[in-house]
């Protein structure tokens, strides 16, 4: 600090001593009450100074490692971006400054899964814009897809698309997620994968715990393909395993219990997932009542194989 200050003009340097000399003079005259009044003008002006200040969450910014981590593109007016808001707080006569994380940063942490589940592109993709409801059929799914979106999800409903598959189950329920998730946080599993990966580590009871902890309290949760079928050998379709009905039961009475909003595609209907495992069909058809549909198996309804050409 003194050779910074050597390297000031004379002038310079006196003027600054006599600032600091009639600062400190000031202080030393101050009653009590005017030194804690200066200490709370001083703490408010950092704490203005700091929220005055636009962060970069929604633009992208370069970290402490100087690597640049991408925007997520949600702009946020409470705290500009910054991800917190620095306030004031008073305990046993003390003055405080507390960081406070904006509300925001839950909808972040949905976007940030979202784009690490790889849903990121579906996002955009599968929207109720892009959705194409040329028949009856497709017009019911819409329609209750939008009921659910503005009234089901709130009331601690849930979500059943069943039935053919490429008629747009995925599209819907992705819409619908994508939506919600500037509401609340989302987490997106697709239900081989995410069966797949608990049951590997079963036996590892902490990591086991930790991971369908997750998936039992998340605010919304998106399961894609539950039970999703498989042909055996003989070219015979196979019903869900014992230790995925396990799984699968683990998970969605949690969520029965404690009225989370859940959205759930599958290729079977409820009464057929009900004819698999009464316990998780029930509970199923229960939470989703007024909002669960079974889309009747047609070929023709495959929207992935309009474009195919015979020859």
């Amino acid at each position: 600090m003194e050779q910074i200050a050597q390297m000031l003009p004379e002038h310079t340097r006196d003027s600054l001593a006599k600032l600091l000399s009639d600062r400190l003079k000031a202080v030393e005259n101050m009653t009590p009450e005017e030194l804690e009044a200066e200490r709370r003008r001083a703490a408010q002006a950092r704490v203005d100074s700091f929220n005055s200040k636009p962060g970069q969450l929604a633009t992208g910014y370069t970290n402490s490692d100087n690597n640049y981590v991408p925007g997520d593109g949600y702009n946020c007016q409470l705290c500009m971006n910054r991800g917190a808001t620095l306030v004031l707080e008073e305990r046993n006569g003390y003055i405080y400054e507390r960081m406070v994380e904006c509300k925001c940063m839950d909808v972040r942490r949905s976007i940030w899964r979202m784009k690490a589940s790889g849903l990121e592109q579906s996002i955009r993709d599968y929207t109720f814009k892009r959705f194409e409801a040329k028949e009856p059929w497709q017009k019911a799914m819409f329609d209750m897809a939008k009921a659910y979106l503005a009234e089901g999800a709130k009331d601690g409903k849930w979500l059943y698309f069943g039935g053919q598959p490429g008629c747009g189950k995925t599209h819907l329920c992705t819409a619908v997620a994508g939506k919600l998730l500037y509401e609340e946080p989302v987490m997106y599993v697709i239900w081989p994968q995410i069966s797949k990966k608990l049951k590997a580590i079963v036996n590892d009871a902490e990591e086991y715990d930790k991971e369908i902890t997750k998936l039992e309290t998340i605010a919304v949760l998106y399961i894609d393909d539950l039970f999703k079928p498989v042909k055996d050998d003989k070219g015979n379709i196979t019903q869900a395993s014992g230790p995925d009905k396990k799984l699968a039961f683990e998970i969605i009475n949690y969520r029965y219990i404690n009225r989370l909003p859940t959205i759930i595609s599958s290729e079977w209907g409820l009464e057929e997932l009900t004819d698999m495992d009464e316990a998780t069909g029930s509970r199923v058809a229960e939470r989703s009542r007024g909002y669960n549909m079974m889309v009747g198996r047609d070929r023709a309804r495959n929207y992935r194989l309009s474009d195919t050409t015979a020859v």
